[in-house]
C-alpha cells in the first residue's frame, strides 16, 4: 500500500510527511507541477496538501487529480486547500472568512465515519482563509466548528478536511491513520 502526497507548496507538507513516517505508512512525493496521471494510477490513496497562495496552475493540476481518485474509486484525503478543490470541483463553493483562522480548534463530529472512530469532539489546528460553504450534492458534512460549517466531508471514498491533520496531534495522527488503513 502507498500513499501519494500532492505537494501544493503548504509549509507543512514536511509535516504529512513525517506523520506518514511516525505511522510507517509507505508514500510517494510529488510536487503538483511534477505529478503524472501514472503516479496516481500507481498509488493506492492519494493525498492533496494545502497551499500558501492561490494559482490556476495549482487549481488545475487538483482538480484533474480529484477526478482522477474519483473515476478510479481510489481513495482521496483532501487537507485544507485540498479539501476545498475537492468541493469545488464537484460543484461545491467556498466563501472567504472574515478573518483568518488560524490555531488549534475544537471540532464537534456528527454520525459514524471511519476517519474518527466515534469520537464526539476532536481538537485541529487550522490556518486557512476560505471555507468550504456548500458542498457538492453527493457530498455529506460529518463535522463542524465555531469558524466552519463543513471542517470534515465525504462523497464515496473522497474525504476532505478544512484542518490540518498533520498539526492536530493524536487527533490528526489517527484520522491519517484512519484514511491509510479504513478507506
Amino acid at each position: 500500500m502507498s500513499v501519494l502526497v500532492v505537494d501544493n507548496l503548504s509549509p507543512f507538507t514536511p509535516d504529512i510527511l513525517e506523520c506518514l513516517g511516525r505511522l510507517d505508512l509507505p508514500y510517494v512525493y510529488r510536487k503538483f507541477s511534477e505529478v503524472s496521471d501514472r503516479d496516481v494510477a500507481r498509488c493506492d490513496k492519494v493525498m492533496l496538501s494545502g497551499r500558501r497562495k492561490n494559482s490556476k496552475e495549482i487549481n488545475v493540476v487538483n482538480s484533474k487529480v480529484v477526478r482522477l481518485c474519483y473515476d478510479d474509486g481510489k481513495p482521496l484525503l483532501g487537507i485544507c486547500y485540498g479539501a476545498e478543490i475537492i468541493a469545488l470541483t464537484f460543484g461545491g463553493s467556498i466563501r472567504k472568512m472574515p478573518a483568518h483562522v488560524h490555531g488549534t480548534t475544537s471540532v464537534s463530529v456528527s454520525g459514524q465515519n471511519p476517519l474518527t472512530e466515534g469520537k464526539k469532539s476532536i481538537s485541529v489546528y487550522e490556518s486557512h482563509g476560505y471555507c468550504v460553504s456548500r458542498l457538492p450534492s453527493n457530498f455529506t458534512s460529518f463535522a463542524n466548528s465555531n469558524h466552519c460549517e463543513h471542517e470534515m466531508f465525504a462523497g464515496g471514498r473522497i474525504y476532505g478536511t478544512q484542518f490540518h491533520p498533520e498539526k492536530s496531534g493524536n487527533d490528526g495522527l489517527t484520522l491519517l491513520q484512519n484514511f491509510a488503513t479504513k478507506i
